[in-house]
């Protein structure tokens, strides 16, 4: 019923038509005398004059309609553009990390991180892949930007990694410049140390830093960060220099596993089997 109530509602130009019309078929009868031809042009430009306000309406809802058709296209390109570059910068991702799979001499399983358990507080990720795809404790995490951590715990079909950030354990690295050794570990907040550098030890900030690849956890060479400062060099097992990892853990999408088997994981999987009944 609304609807066909709109359809006959009376519109303003068609008022001023009709009204035109009969102004038009009035003067018609009266003839052709010079009053009639007088009054024809006094309502003709009656009628010109009021339908200039007809025709401006008319064009103002006509920009308004295609101002309201442009703005609608303009966040539809946004938004395209937007999607657009989401699609690019996930291709870049994408293709980073096959590459480096393709170059990595290491057996390497990917996957997907699904959450961020413990981050905030403790420096965990959880991954989509568990020991049915090769995952073992302690197996090393890592991205194309470099090392993320290693797996403290996991199930047939996800694990879980402790991160570099809030890690109680220790990773020995090496100033690849100097070829210096020393033990990364996280000292709060965003602050990773290198403990065990004697004094006068060759560092300088900027220089990189790689794992050594002793303990058999972590492989050897894998890039870890860069040094931010060197502060001054007292004590050994305090910590001089301070190390900014490379990969950024808040943002993890996609990371890969080594799956490798070595001594830690042969260990565990053998105490594993003999505690099952």
């Amino acid at each position: 019923m609304r609807n066909s109530a709109l359809l006959f509602t009376p519109r303003l130009d068609w008022i001023v038509f009709l009204v035109t019309v009969g102004f038009s078929l009035t003067l018609l009868f009266f003839g052709k005398s010079p009053a009639v031809t007088s009054a024809k042009r006094e309502i003709g430009g009656i009628v010109a004059y009021a339908g200039k306000p007809v025709g401006l309406v008319r064009r103002s809802f006509g920009l308004w309609k295609e101002n309201n058709d442009l703005r609608a296209r303009a966040m539809t390109l946004s938004r395209e553009n937007a999607e657009l570059r989401d699609a690019a910068l996930e291709n870049a991702r994408l293709r980073a990390m096959l590459n480096f799979r393709n170059r990595s001499p290491l057996p390497l399983k990917s996957a997907e991180v699904m959450g961020f358990p413990g981050l905030s507080v403790g420096g965990r990720i959880l991954l989509d892949v568990g020991r049915s795809q090769g995952v073992r404790l302690n197996s090393a995490v890592l991205t194309p930007d470099g090392l993320v951590g290693k797996v403290v715990e996991v199930s047939d079909h996800s694990s879980l990694v402790q991160t570099l950030q809030g890690n109680a354990y220790g990773v020995s690295v090496y100033i690849e410049r100097s070829r210096v050794a020393g033990i990364l570990r996280w000292a709060g907040s965003a602050t990773w140390t290198i403990v065990g550098l004697s004094t006068g030890e060759d560092v300088h900030v900027g220089d990189l830093v790689l794992t050594t690849g002793a303990g058999s956890v972590f492989p050897q060479n894998v890039r870890v960060g860069v040094v931010t400062k060197v502060t001054g060099q007292h004590e050994a097992n305090q910590g001089w220099c301070q190390v900014r990892p490379f990969v950024r853990f808040e943002s993890l999408e996609e990371v890969f596993v080594v799956t490798q088997p070595n001594r830690a994981t042969e260990a565990e999987d053998l105490r594993m089997n003999e505690s099952r009944p």
